[in-house]
Order: structure tokens, then sequence, then C-alpha cells
């Protein structure tokens, strides 16, 4: 009888530790292959350079030159848009290859279009406006709709919110516009320098709205009241330098692209793809090749868009399909 249940418990042990073992090694490949098939489209400001990054797929990836401008957008039929400082260009996902130029724009910031199918062009002291600039126009170019914020010189990214506002971050201070123009929220970005230059804002069910803070390096949250609720950095290892522009995943997690300066030599510079989850962990974080990337300022997850659809931030500021 001892001896069976010697065995009995040294089988048990056995079992037991394979157990552990096995959920251990099942831990660890969840830990290390997070993100390991990802495909990533990235804007350069350093090198004025675009290109498509498949993690699985290395030989996938394109490389290509292009004019410095703001912002990224899937915009369907296997294309992306990005703004210029003259209006905007379209690419190839697959590939890279432009297929569109608009140049008739000058002082522009960014592109992007809106839900109705129109374009929102962006500019600052452009179209014969002090100021900030919101101009919808048609693909032939006709303007549709301008609105005017002359108080304000500095603009980087406008959100259309599901409600058919605008997010419009200005600075130092972000603010959200009706469709006729009147400012009806404002939230001040704290922490970095005067001139923050507070990069992109997008608005979440619950009312709260989500900035990714530039030079502040941070992301700041702010409550229906322009408060300002809470604040996401670090760790100091990866180096947050300046939040550009960000992605909120279906899982409610934020990329961001961590811009480090500019010009062509900041590649060894920090992580610059950078994941959160909404209470401040990080997630994930990509060390890119400091030989083929410089300082990155936008990125799109493409995993799980569909390259045939264009896409807009919809409930929670998750990527969703223009219907129209």
């Amino acid at each position: 009888m001892k001896h069976t249940l010697c065995n009995f418990i040294r089988k048990a042990a056995a079992v037991s530790l394979v157990a552990i073992l096995l959920t251990s090694l099942h831990s660890f490949g969840q830990a290390t292959g997070y993100a390991a098939g990802r495909k990533l489209l990235l804007r350069d400001e350093g090198l004025s350079q675009l290109s498509y990054v498949d993690f699985a797929d290395p030989a996938a990836s394109w490389f290509v030159k292009v004019p410095a401008g703001r912002d990224l957008q899937l915009i369907g039929n296997g294309l992306f848009m990005i703004g210029t400082a003259n209006g905007y260009e379209q690419y190839e996902i697959k590939t890279g290859k432009k297929v569109k130029e608009v140049t008739s724009f000058p002082n522009s910031v960014m592109a992007r279009k809106l839900r109705n199918g129109n374009i929102l062009i962006v500019g600052l002291n452009a179209m014969e406006k002090k100021g900030i600039v919101l101009a919808e126009v048609d693909d032939a170019g006709a303007t549709k709709k301008l609105l005017n914020f002359p108080d304000y010189d500095y603009v980087r990214l406008v959100r259309e919110t599901p409600a058919g506002t605008y997010l419009v971050t200005a600075n130092k201070v972000v603010f959200e516009s009706d469709a006729s123009g009147k400012i009806t929220w404002k939230a001040d970005i704290t922490g970095g320098p005067e001139h923050t230059n507070a990069w992109q804002a997008l608005r979440m069910t619950n009312g709260r709205t989500v900035v990714s803070g530039g030079y502040a390096a941070s992301f700041q949250v702010f409550g229906k009241d322009g408060r300002q609720l809470s604040v996401i950095t670090g760790p100091a290892d990866i180096h947050p330098n300046f939040f550009a522009g960000f992605q909120v995943l279906p899982n409610g997690n934020y990329v961001v692209a961590n811009w480090q300066g500019h010009g062509p030599n900041f590649g060894a510079s920090g992580n610059q793809v950078i994941e959160y989850s909404p209470d401040g962990k990080l997630v994930w974080s990509w060390k890119q090749d400091a030989a083929k990337f410089s300082s990155l300022q936008g990125v799109i997850v493409l995993d799980g868009l569909d390259p045939a659809k264009g896409y807009t931030e919809g409930k929670n500021g998750v990527l969703e399909p223009i219907k129209k």
C-alpha cells in the first residue's frame, strides 16, 4: 500500500509539473508572440517617407519618399491617403505606388475623407483666411463648406466625431466645433513646453476625449467638462518624446507614433510605436530598424481592416468603414 501510494504521489507530481510547464509555455508564447504578425502603415517625418511593414513577411514591406505633410487614412479600393503642404496624395497599400496627387490647396496641413464622401482639407492661413481653416471639398476640388477659426495660430490633426462635430488640436488647446463653426467644448493640454503641439483627439462613447499631447509626451484624457482625468506615458526606457498620430484598436488599446525629432538621424532613438491599455499600462512597443527609419509620426495597424474599404473613427474612436 505504501509503495502504491508513493507511486501515485510521484505520478501526480509529474502530471502537475507538466501542467505547470505547459501553462508557463503557453503564457510565454502569448507574451512573446503578441503582435508578431502585425502589418503597419507608417509615416516617417524625419525621412519624409511612407512604409508598409509586415512583421510576418518582411519581403512584402516597402518604403517610398513623399512630400512633407500630416496624417494617414485608408480610403477604400486598396488605397490610402496622406495630407501634404499643398493638398493630398493617394497610394496603393500593397505596393506604395502613387495613384493621385492634388496640389491646389497651398498652406494645407492635412486631408481626410469624411463620412459623406467629401474630403476635409485643414489649413493654416489658407484660402485667404487667417488662422485655422477647415474646408470640405468634393472630388473635383469644389468647396462645399468652409469653417474659419481666426483666433488660433496652430493646427495639427482634425477628426470628425460620430455626431458630425470636429475635434481640433491647436497647440496647447483642443476644441470641438459643431458643423456651423461654433466652438462647443475646450480642454487645455498640460505639461511640455509652451509650444506643446498637441496632435490628435478622439471622442469616446462615454463622452471622454483622448488626446495625443505632442511634446507633452503623453496621452491626456478629458471629461465632458474639459477637466483632465488622467495622463498616460512612460516608461522612460522607451523614451517617450512626442506623442503624434494614434489609433484605438478594437480591444480599446491605444497605439501611437512616438516621434523623436526632425531630420534623418533619429532611427536609434526610442521605441517609436507604442501600445497602451486604456488604464495606462504599456502593452507592447516596437523598436524600429535605425537603418530604415528616423522619426515616425503616423501609424495605422492594418490587422483586421479591409483594404477595399475606407475607414474613419467611430464609437470609442475605433476605426469603422465609411458607408458612403
